[in-house]
């Protein structure tokens, strides 16, 4: 069976992120998440790969090539403009009409292996002309929302019902098989959604219901489910891996399962709390604290004192001493200045919200705190509060208190105002 994979989107929602990479290739342990689909397949025996491109498409093609590195063959095809999932799996019509049946999974999905495998075995043992894996979910509105019956045929799709309204708690997994006649329906309705429950009508589709832990990243907070996802399956229960040209200070600890990569050093009185990930040639100074779920990039450096939790640090950023980062996303090449913090809980522990394409979104985690873009810099001894989003190439005066978003291509200070009177 061949497989396609739609890394074709823009990804709005995980600006500034996306301003300079697209979503599949946003890394986390050291790999994007793209990578991350690739391998699943693979482990599934799924080695021939159609991958349907568009924004930033060399990105995409420079690092996979035609995947002989990851010992599958990768083919591909062009979604020039972004009309929909429909339309890219339609772009793959002309390549793929030859086969009888393919899978169909989207990169920002971390589709397990198993998830893939049990898609696959439903479709074959029902003879279903298609089947749609469905995993249960918090907040609903948030996907698209799968009803079926006892016997797991599906009944009907609604695409983000509003809070409270949800038929059900079961959402689509991003993993499909099809039957080539998919081609025709999608062709004939307007969305995909609507192609598979026309489809359903005239033939057999079914649900395969996936039950494990399961992430798809469309918002900045769903960077930090993956990356607590994929270090948990890294790690937990299978020990450390800590390379042998790395370089740990006698008075360093490490407590729980790390992957120490190439070249790290750790300096003394640094505390390494597991599962966490330290990429090649990255550096933790001194007395630094790295708690749990943190996951950090090649050639980064953490300076003295400095304590991150639960975030993802992109390559090449620099954390100035006794910092703190919280529940965070860094994009590449960051400059953060000494003292710098970002807040993860709201001043009065009220819920947080972020400003997602021009929606006020509450985000669905007790603390969050900030996600920065790539090559912005940050003066020492500024704060920025819960939810707040900084674009990219911003410059970020010393003792700002960041309470609002920041374009990319800004400049950020505060005026200050000093008044001297005579003591009484």
């Amino acid at each position: 069976m061949k497989a396609v994979i739609l890394a074709a989107g823009l990804g709005y929602r995980l600006k500034p992120l996306t301003e300079t990479r697209p979503k599949p290739m946003l890394e986390i342990a050291g790999k994007p998440l793209l990578q991350y689909v690739i391998e699943s397949l693979r482990e599934n025996q799924i080695k021939d790969i159609l991958i349907v491109v568009g924004y930033k498409r060399e990105v995409i093609e420079d690092y996979f090539e035609f995947g002989d590195k990851f010992n599958v063959k990768i083919d591909y095809v062009l979604q020039e403009e972004a009309l929909g999932v429909e339309d890219a799996i339609l772009k793959t019509e002309e390549k793929m009409k030859n086969e009888e049946q393919f899978l169909v999974v989207h990169a920002d999905v971390l589709a397990d292996p198993e998830l893939i495998g049990r898609t696959i075995k439903t479709f074959k043992n029902l003879d279903a002309d298609a089947t749609i894996s469905a995993t249960l979910v918090e907040n609903p509105q948030f996907y698209g929302v799968v009803v079926f019956s006892e016997d797991s045929k599906l009944e009907y799709i609604v695409e983000k019902p509003k809070p409270g309204e949800s038929p059900s708690n079961y959402a689509v997994a991003g993993v499909y098989v099809f039957k080539n006649i998919i081609f025709d329906f999608l062709r004939s309705e307007k969305t995909l959604d609507a192609a598979i429950r026309k489809l359903s009508q005239k033939g057999d589709v079914y649900v395969s219901v996936w039950e494990k832990e399961w992430v798809e990243i469309r918002y900045p907070w769903d960077i930090l489910r993956a990356n607590r996802l994929v270090l948990s399956k890294m790690l937990k229960g299978k020990g450390s891996f800590i390379a042998e040209t790395a370089s740990i200070d006698n008075g360093a600890k490490i407590e729980g399962p790390v992957w120490i990569s190439n070249n790290v050093k750790i300096r003394s009185g640094s505390t390494i709390k597991g599962p966490c990930y330290i990429g090649e040639n990255s550096y933790i100074g001194n007395n630094a604290l790295i708690r749990e779920y943190v996951s950090i990039g090649r050639d980064v450096i953490v300076g003295f004192g400095v304590e991150l939790k639960n975030s993802v640090i992109f390559n090449g950023t620099k954390i100035g001493r006794l910092s703190f980062i919280g529940d965070s996303i860094l994009g590449e090449n960051v400059d953060v200045g000494a003292g710098t913090q970002t807040w993860n809980v709201s001043p009065r522990s009220e819920p947080i919200y972020m400003n997602i394409e021009e929606e006020k979104v509450r985000v669905p985690m007790e603390k969050f705190g900030a996600v920065i873009g790539d090559n912005t810099r940050i003066s020492i001894n500024a704060s920025i509060l819960p939810g707040k989003i900084i674009g990219t190439n911003v410059d970020i005066s010393p003792g700002v208190i960041v309470d609002r978003d920041v374009p990319s291509n800004t400049e950020v200070y505060a005026k200050q105002e000093i008044v001297i009177k005579s003591k009484r």
